[in-house]
C-alpha cells in the first residue's frame, strides 16, 4: 500500500503541472478561434466566456490523454534515476505490480474520457452552434468599415463606410467563389433579418460572374440577396441520434464517423498504453542514459499518427483492431526489454 501511494504521489506531482500548462496552451488556441466569431457577430465579454466554456469539454478531452501518458512515464523514470525503483526491484518488487497499480487509474481516466467525448462533447458542440446561430439570427452583425476578411455566410464582405442607421452601409463589395456567386459592387446596402434569413438589399450596383468561360457583367438598380443563417440541424438531436449519423447516409456521415473513431481511440489510450509506461519509464540508471522525454515524444507521435490514419481511412475496422494491436505491441516490447531483466 505504501508503494502504491508513493507512486501515485509522484504521478500526481508531474500530472497536474503538465495538465495546467497544456490546458493553458489549449485555452489560448480556443480564444483565438472564438475571436474569429467576432468578425461575423457581436458578442459581449460574458458571451465570449460562455463560448469558451462550451469548448472546455473538448479541450479537457484532448489534454488528458497526452498528460496521462507523459506523467505516467516520467514518474517511473524519475523513480528509476533517483534509484528508488531499482531498490524496490532488488527487494523483490515485480514490474507487473506497477502495471496493476496504474491499471485502476488508467481505467478511470479512459472511462472519464469516454463520458467527455461521447456525451459531453456533443452536448457542448450543439450548445456552441446553437449560440452562434441565435446570434446570427438576431442580425447583430459586426461589419466594420475599411476592414478586409469579414464574412457573411459564403460571402466575403468589404464596406467602405457605415450608414446612419444600424444595418445600412455605403459602397459595399461582396465576393463569393461558389458557382452561383461572383463579385458584387453596390453603392448602398441594407442588411436585415427576415424569418431567420439574412437579407441584403443592394441598390445601384453591378455583378461580375463567370459564364461559359466569359466574364458576365450585370447592372442593377435593386437586388436582394438571401442567405440562411439558422443552419443548425442537429440542435434537437439526442446523443444516440447525434452519433447514429456516423452510420447513416446523411451529409455529415463521414465526418461524424471519423470523430467517433478518433474519440474512442483517444479515450481508451490510457488503458491500452499500460505497458508503454514501463517500457519507456523503467531504466537502469547505471547503464542507460535518460532519453525518456524524446522517447515519449516519438511514441506519442506514432500513436497519434496511427489513430489519425485509422479514423480517416479505416474507422470501423481500425477502431476494433488497433487497440488490441497497440496493447499487444506494448506487452511484447516490455517482455523483451524490461520483463526479461526483472
Amino acid at each position: 500500500m505504501r508503494v502504491k501511494n508513493y507512486i501515485f504521489q509522484n504521478f500526481a506531482q508531474i500530472f497536474f503541472p503538465i495538465f495546467l500548462v497544456l490546458f493553458f496552451i489549449a485555452s489560448v488556441i480556443v480564444f483565438i478561434r472564438i475571436s474569429s466569431v467576432t468578425f461575423v457577430v457581436k458578442i459581449s465579454f460574458f458571451e465570449l466566456f460562455a463560448l469558451y466554456f462550451y469548448t472546455m469539454p473538448l479541450m479537457v478531452f484532448f489534454v488528458i490523454p497526452i498528460t496521462f501518458f507523459i506523467a505516467s512515464t516520467l514518474s517511473l523514470s524519475k523513480l528509476c534515476y533517483d534509484y528508488e525503483l531499482p531498490v524496490l526491484f532488488s527487494l523483490g518488487l515485480n514490474p507487473q505490480h506497477i502495471v496493476r497499480i496504474f491499471a485502476p487509474i488508467a481505467f478511470l481516466a479512459s472511462f472519464s474520457l469516454l463520458i467527455l467525448s461521447l456525451i459531453l462533447t456533443p452536448l457542448s458542440d450543439k450548445a456552441y452552434r446553437s449560440f452562434i446561430d441565435s446570434r446570427k439570427s438576431s442580425i447583430s452583425l459586426n461589419l466594420k468599415s475599411g476592414e478586409f476578411g469579414q464574412r457573411i455566410g459564403e460571402w466575403l464582405v468589404y464596406v467602405k463606410s457605415s450608414g446612419d442607421d444600424i444595418g445600412k452601409y455605403k459602397d459595399i463589395v461582396l465576393l463569393s467563389f461558389s458557382k452561383e456567386g461572383g463579385l458584387i459592387l453596390a453603392h448602398d446596402a441594407h442588411l436585415y433579418n427576415n424569418q431567420s434569413n439574412l437579407e441584403a438589399l443592394l441598390r445601384d450596383g453591378m455583378i461580375y460572374r463567370l459564364s461559359n468561360n466569359e466574364v458576365e457583367k450585370i447592372t442593377f438598380d435593386k437586388l436582394i440577396l438571401r442567405n440562411n443563417i439558422n443552419s443548425n440541424n442537429n440542435e434537437n438531436l439526442s446523443i444516440f441520434e447525434y452519433w447514429n449519423i456516423a452510420f447513416s447516409k446523411q451529409e455529415e456521415q463521414k465526418k461524424r464517423l471519423r470523430n467517433l473513431s478518433l474519440y474512442i481511440l483517444m479515450s481508451i489510450s490510457p488503458i491500452i498504453s499500460l505497458y508503454f509506461y514501463l517500457l519507456l519509464g523503467v531504466k537502469n540508471p547505471r547503464y542507460q542514459k535518460n532519453y525518456t522525454t524524446a522517447q515519449i515524444m516519438l511514441i506519442i507521435g506514432i500513436f497519434y499518427g496511427f489513430i489519425y490514419a485509422i479514423s480517416n481511412y479505416l474507422p470501423i475496422v481500425g477502431t476494433i483492431l488497433f487497440p488490441i494491436a497497440w496493447f499487444v505491441a506494448g506487452y511484447i516490447a516490455y517482455k523483451k526489454t524490461i520483463g526479461r531483466f526483472y
